[in-house]
């Protein structure tokens, strides 16, 4: 049976600030008026008038176009970011698609840095951003606007990443496949509990550290309010007592290398990615050498690039990596 993650979890699909509007255009009246229609959302900029069916769609964000992806659109413009290849869009888009086929507006991590020129010349009909504490993509609405009817949905941290899903499927008027994807999540987390049980690992009775390299000096502890966090708490995981924030809210717990010791687990994944450090060719060489899931070989590797990517495509990632590792098939990485 599916884990109820949405009682685990309770998310408001309109709680973030997108409310469909009531009324819905079905002529194109008016100059640049589409031609299948129109209808009318609610969202962090106001009131938006958008195709009532958009063919190109331009995101700017990418776990937007993740969720866009996922619900079934095309998406003719969006942003990279560092990495080997792909843009660095992999963990964001469904396995079979390949980053380099898209119009990327920036190869940039900062929400602003947009090619308003790039975008324009991808010819998107509707364009959805988002709000952040930031605020930069509204202060540039009006540019946006001029291209496409243009919608920012309201990010406010790691946790938004289930919530966008549902409001993205607002602004396309999909909402019934998002509650699919949702499903098929649960679905997925569901079938990886059988399976580490039937491997002999109790989640409940099993802390899982996450270690992420930041930098020479600096470790840093992912808590179960980091997109990480999140997945392995949905798996019903336990965590070190010293990775968990006790005031709550905060995605990491930054360390030294001198208190490593905070990093120990029953297993630990070390997580590494694009612009962090690599990882120790073995882990039973130097500071980590004490660590007792070092001592009994269950010591893992994740690529941050996927574990910090905050979709539902990254969550299966997750759910699928830790699975792996826990019932045997990952060799470990000692």
């Amino acid at each position: 049976m599916p884990l109820p993650l949405r009682t685990l979890h309770p998310v408001p699909v309109l709680g973030l600030g997108l409310l469909l509007a009531a009324g819905c255009s079905t002529g194109g009246e008016g100059p640049g008026a589409p031609e299948g229609g129109s209808r009318t959302v609610e969202a962090a900029n106001g009131t938006v008038e958008v195709p009532a069916e958009p063919e190109n769609v331009a995101v700017l964000w990418r776990p937007t176009l993740a969720a866009a992806t996922q619900l079934g659109h095309d998406v003719v413009a969006t942003m990279g970011t560092p990495g080997e290849s792909g843009q660095g869009l992999e963990p964001f888009l469904p396995p079979d698609a390949d980053g380099d086929e898209f119009d990327v507006v920036t190869n940039s991590p900062s929400e602003e840095d947009i090619n308003i020129g790039e975008l324009a010349s991808a010819g998107p009909d509707l364009i959805i951003g988002v709000q952040t504490q930031l605020g930069t993509q509204a202060e540039m609405l009006e540019d946006l606007e001029q291209i496409a009817p243009t919608v920012l949905l309201e990010w406010e941290g790691t946790g938004s990443w289930r919530s966008h899903l549902d409001q993205v499927a607002e602004v396309l008027d999909v909402q019934e496949r998002a509650e699919e994807a949702v499903s098929e999540y649960e679905e997925a987390v569901a079938r990886a509990r059988e399976e580490l049980s039937e491997a002999g690992t109790d989640p409940a009775g099993t802390e899982l550290s996450l270690v992420r390299l930041q930098n020479e000096s600096e470790i840093r502890l992912e808590t179960p309010s980091s997109f990480p966090g999140q997945v392995v708490d949905d798996l019903g995981f336990t965590r070190p007592d010293e990775q968990v924030d006790p005031e709550g809210g905060t995605d990491f717990v930054p360390r030294s290398y001198e208190n490593l010791g905070s990093a120990d687990g029953d297993a630990v994944f070390v997580l590494t990615g694009s612009g962090y450090p690599e990882a120790p060719e073995a882990f039973s060489e130097g500071v980590w050498a004490n660590l007792s899931a070092v001592q009994e070989e269950q010591v893992f590797h994740g690529d941050h690039d996927v574990w910090g990517a905050a979709s539902y495509y990254a969550a299966h990632h997750i759910v699928e990596e830790v699975t792996a590792a826990l019932t045997g098939e990952t060799e470990p990485a000692v």
